[in-house]
């Protein structure tokens, strides 16, 4: 974590202001996975002080993925006001919800499964399932498998 990242503690409780993006391919979405996550995540990260919340998102993909999306039409979709514990810490957390909808001429839906690594995490890569098989999949915050079957904007407060 950066110091710049918008994490902080407030009275025991862990503020995190985060991005996410719904990278969806013909009835596919991208998601990543890890050897030590007990779950799965859309790709993304966290603000940085004075950054806004699409440069976050350009800036988190060509980290994490060395895939420029700066070029897409990157449309919000959801803004989750996500409430839950982890590992005992209590969390508030604002988390955007963008989604980009990608075609055979981006270059990362060639890309061979050994390639689809997260660069700046150790052990974390990137799959993509099927929207159909999506409820097989243990994804966090849950609400993000009902937000890829929808196409349009809200507002969503979700208390695990």
């Amino acid at each position: 974590m950066d110091n710049n990242d918008l994490s902080i503690f407030v009275n025991n409780v862990k503020f995190n202001f985060r991005v996410g993006v719904i990278l969806e391919y013909k009835n596919n979405i991208l998601i990543e996975k890890g050897k030590k996550a007990t779950h799965s995540v859309i790709p993304g990260g966290r603000v940085k002080t004075l950054e806004d919340t699409k440069n976050t998102l350009i800036r988190e993909i060509q980290e994490e993925m060395h895939f420029d999306i700066s070029k897409k039409d990157i449309k919000l979709q959801n803004v989750i006001e996500n409430f839950f514990t982890s590992n005992d810490v209590k969390y508030h957390e604002l988390f955007f919800v963008y989604r980009i909808k990608l075609d055979e001429n981006d270059e990362i839906i060639k890309r061979d499964k050994k390639e689809l690594i997260n660069y700046d995490s150790d052990g974390n890569w990137y799959e993509f399932i099927s929207i159909n098989d999506i409820e097989k999949e243990n994804i966090k915050p849950e609400i993000i498998k009902k937000i890829v079957k929808e196409d349009k904007f809200k507002n969503i407060v979700v208390r695990d």
